[in-house]
């Protein structure tokens, strides 16, 4: 395994392990093959996990599963990163289980009513980090992230952050967002504490490189990247004709409203597996984390082969060239 220094986080394997897999909402990974995937990463040199309160049906399984992995001495050997925001299901408000759930939370989210955003205090953000804390069964949480990042009410999640932090129960506190007005003004209100950002950055989404990939080095903010294979898409298993029936990506189906960009999305994808063929899911995470200025990525995966498989693809770092000749490629995917 290859690493990383982060001046705020320190060494960071380039590969960590999303679990958001793991707790029934996306998949049947039992708990035992979970727990094995765990541990045989963590054996395998990966040193940081990714996690969050909201992950799991119901939520909060996959913080529980995790905790469970990390006793018998695997706790110390990692670092924790969770995120908290979606604490709907402990105030009472708004829970989110099954797909029409799922769609009023996020009409909700557009219309941002009163009794909804005044649920944003100080004292559920802390609440959420010490619930968190519990579900995981360790004492301290290494990295703690603002998990809504396009929410304008920021000030709570500091606050809270800051008392956690008094308190022991959290190392380094941040953010998770695409939205770079967000980080910079996440970044302010923090003083300059937000020790990192995770955003979405793929071989399809470098939007990131605009501003807050720049953002983020200039203040030594340490960078953590999902969606590297864009949902999938940068595995090469679809095409035109594919027909969604995982309720994440329903949207992208022939009658959906996210129809056009999907169709842009497999044409890039097309050409991008002509010019690398069986190489397209190395070349997508490698991209990421050969960069100059280094970057994690956090992988999910399924099954020990999955795990196996990326824990090799983390063996090699693309040359500076070869960035440069993907960069040179990319510009002329139309």
């Amino acid at each position: 395994m290859k690493y990383i220094n982060n001046a705020k986080l320190g060494k960071m394997s380039v590969m960590g392990l999303g679990c958001w897999n793991f707790g029934g909402q996306w998949n049947k990974t039992s708990k035992k093959e979970a727990i094995n995937i765990i541990r045989f990463g963590i054996d395998s040199g990966i040193n940081f996990v990714d996690v969050a309160e909201s992950y799991g049906i119901p939520d909060g399984q996959c913080e529980l599963i995790l905790g469970e992995a990390l006793k018998d001495g695997y706790r110390s050997k990692v670092k924790i990163i969770s995120k908290v925001g979606w604490y709907a299901r402990r105030d009472g408000k708004l829970s989110a289980n099954t797909f029409w759930e799922r769609v009023l939370r996020k009409i909700v989210r557009e219309i941002k009513p009163y009794w909804l955003t005044e649920t944003r205090r100080p004292e559920f953000i802390r609440l959420s980090g010490h619930a968190c804390c519990g579900r995981l069964h360790t004492d301290y949480i290494d990295l703690l992230l603002c998990h809504d990042g396009i929410t304008n009410k920021l000030e709570p999640f500091i606050e809270g952050f800051n008392e956690l932090k008094q308190e022991g129960m959290i190392k380094e506190y941040g953010i998770s967002t695409d939205n770079f007005d967000n980080l910079k003004r996440f970044y302010e209100l923090s003083d300059g504490f937000c020790a990192a950002c995770e955003f979405d950055y793929s071989l399809l989404n470098r939007n990131a490189e605009k501003q807050i990939i720049p953002f983020c080095i200039e203040n030594n903010i340490a960078m953590l990247t999902r969606g590297s294979l864009c949902r999938g898409l940068l595995s090469g298993k679809y095409n035109f004709n594919t027909i969604f029936t995982e309720k994440s990506r329903i949207h992208w189906n022939p009658d959906g409203a996210c129809r056009q960009e999907y169709l842009d999305y497999i044409a890039k994808v097309e050409v991008l597996k002509k010019q690398y063929k069986n190489k397209i899911i190395d070349v997508s995470y490698q991209y990421i984390f050969s960069q100059n200025n280094p970057m994690s990525v956090v992988m999910g995966c399924t099954s020990l082969e999955q795990l196996n498989k990326n824990l090799e693809i983390c063996n090699n770092k693309l040359t500076s060239q070869q960035i440069i000749e993907i960069n040179s490629f990319l510009k002329n995917i139309h």
